[in-house]
């Protein structure tokens, strides 16, 4: 029986177990649109811009460990979803992005909105394909799914000429393609449970592909088996409970010098599920590249990414989770003292970076501190807590408790305007759960019309923006180099309690300390999406300097 292509590929779609896409409507991917209006198995999310809808899709595959789905048009939308491209090559997160395309007849003939998606988006994809012939789609769909998941994770193009999707084909009915299962030899097992054993000081790095209930489960049952402390990547503190005694750290942007320190203390380095970027290894130095000063075990599914930047003395090709668990078989009857003493040393480093006794207003505003702290403590234990790029991400990974069911969802490619899409996401995915975004007001006003796609079907993320009014992160880049003189990155601001309720969001201003309690306690009462604007202290630029103390710095190094 012949079919239209596009119908074609809303099967592939079910065949994928999508049931969720996000995008933003366009003229070249007409039928496709008009295919999903026959398959109510698949919520379609319109949103507001394509750089929304592509990060919302990939909020929801670090949510769900499914490919996101997102669907722009040509030209100008793709080029709109391409920061959400960038964001899932960088993040190692399943992708899936479908571009409309001019007609095939009109390809190379500078087109109205041609684009050469394989030279655009080659670079930072796994894979890109335009599909010419109908009778090859759900082949190539399926292809497509299959490189974003296997190996390393990440993002895979799909371009569709609008005229091949109203092509009648006869084809074979949708499929998948089974994924490869790559695990470790007992062999291999056993030389990791023996360099653990001969270790005084060992250390497990865990990163995002253990970010699902099996990874988590598998990471505590193995690094409580050999006794080993865990340190997590950036933007993945919640892989282990913050209180659990092995927590040793999240190694995030920056990472205070104590714990740059002591976790440089390690005498053997367990990587797993993290391909130790240069954020996470405070800029290759830990592990150092290309010669680490300890032992390195490095556990990946994609053998490209081991052994390449810096030496390895063991390098699985493996998945994280299938390790953990296999490892637990060569756990240890007895756990080595010199193990406890080494976690409780870290444990402690890690628990006293949550301390802070600054105070909680400053004459600019609003320490930010006093915000994450006061969330901390009225957040349920299962929140899930989005966090845009910027200064005051630093306050929240410092001083908010996470793993033990609390979530952080955030990128790790430091792009603006990932966090609001990220919580509309998250809220659509989990309903009956708190949902709250902390967003800078650059980062607001890059996404913030995502809140009208949040109204319109029924999500109720809480955003909370820092209004400092200024880019401060580059302020503070700009006090360490080039003190006292600040070139743009001043703001000006809308009132953005006001811009809120005129989405038909509820929205609060809070001025100072004192009215962050009951504005929260309002937000998680509403039952609707809300906006917390803080007048936030720019002296206080981050969490761990104010500007004048960045400013004497900078002078003393001159």
């Amino acid at each position: 029986m012949k079919r239209r292509a596009a119908d074609v590929l809303i099967e592939v779609l079910s065949a994928h177990d999508v049931e969720r896409v996000f995008c933003v409507p366009g003229e070249s991917y007409l039928s496709a649109l008009d295919a999903l209006s026959d398959h109510a198995g698949i919520d379609v999310v319109t949103c507001r811009h394509e750089g929304g809808a592509g990060f919302m899709a990939v909020a929801d595959a670090r949510l769900t460990g499914r490919p996101g789905i997102a669907l722009v048009s040509r030209g100008p939308g793709a080029m709109n979803a391409a920061i959400a491209v960038h964001t899932a090559q960088q993040d190692a997160v399943p992708l899936v992005l479908f571009i409309g395309q001019v007609e095939r007849a009109h390809r190379h003939m500078a087109a109205f909105q041609e684009v050469d998606y394989g030279q655009v988006f080659g670079s930072m994809t796994k894979w890109v394909v335009e599909v010419n012939d109908a009778q090859r789609l759900a082949e190539c769909v399926a292809t497509a799914f299959h490189y974003a998941c296997s190996g390393t994770p990440g993002p895979v193009v799909v371009a569709l000429p609008e005229d091949m999707l109203e092509d009648m084909v006869d084809t074979e009915r949708a499929y998948r393609l089974p994924l490869p299962a790559a695990g470790a030899s007992d062999l291999s097992l056993k030389r990791v449970a023996s360099m653990i054993e001969q270790a005084r000081r060992p250390l497990i790095i865990a990163g995002g592909l253990l970010k699902n209930e099996a990874g988590q489960t598998a990471l505590q049952c193995t690094a409580q088996a050999f006794g080993v402390p865990v340190a997590t990547a950036v933007r993945h503190a919640d892989l282990l409970a913050n209180d659990h005694p092995l927590f040793a750290g999240h190694l995030a942007y920056g990472a205070p010098a104590a714990l740059a320190q002591a976790v440089a203390q390690a005498d053997l380095v367990i990587a797993v599920g993290t391909r130790l970027g240069d954020v996470t290894t405070q800029g290759y130095r830990f592990p150092a590249a290309p010669q680490p000063l300890q032992p390195l075990i490095h556990v990946w599914p994609d053998a490209s990414a081991l052994g390449a930047l810096r030496r390895t003395d063991l390098g699985l090709v493996a998945d994280p989770v299938s390790f953990l668990v296999d490892l637990c078989d060569f756990a240890p009857a007895v756990i080595d003292p010199d193990h406890q003493v080494w976690s409780r040393q870290l444990h402690q480093v890690a628990q006293a970076l949550t301390d802070w006794d600054g105070p909680a207003d400053a004459e600019d505003g609003v320490v930010f501190s006093s915000v994450v702290q006061a969330a901390d403590r009225l957040l349920a234990d299962d929140a899930i807590i989005t966090i845009d790029a910027g200064n005051f991400g630093g306050w929240v990974q410092r001083l908010m408790r996470f793993g033990g069911g609390r979530q952080m969802v955030a990128p790790s490619s430091g792009a603006m305007g990932y966090g609001v899409p990220a919580a509309v996401a998250a809220s659509l995915r989990y309903p009956d759960r708190q949902v709250v975004c902390f967003v800078g007001d650059g980062g607001f006003l890059m996404t913030g019309n995502e809140l009208a796609t949040a109204i319109q079907y029924g999500a109720h993320p809480i955003l909370v923006i820092s209004d400092n009014g200024a880019y401060g992160t580059i302020r503070m880049h700009q006090e360490k180099h080039f003190p006292q003189r600040v070139s743009a990155t001043d703001l000006r601001n809308p009132d953005f309690a006001a811009v809120a309720r005129n989405f038909g969001a509820l929205g609060i201003r809070v001025d100072d300390s004192s009215q962050i309690d009951a504005a929260l306690r309002t937000a998680l009462a509403a039952g609707g999406p809300a906006v917390i604007s803080v007048r936030t202290s720019l002296q206080y630029i981050s969490a761990s300097a104010t500007i004048d103390q960045l400013r004497e710095r900078a002078m003393l190094s001159q």
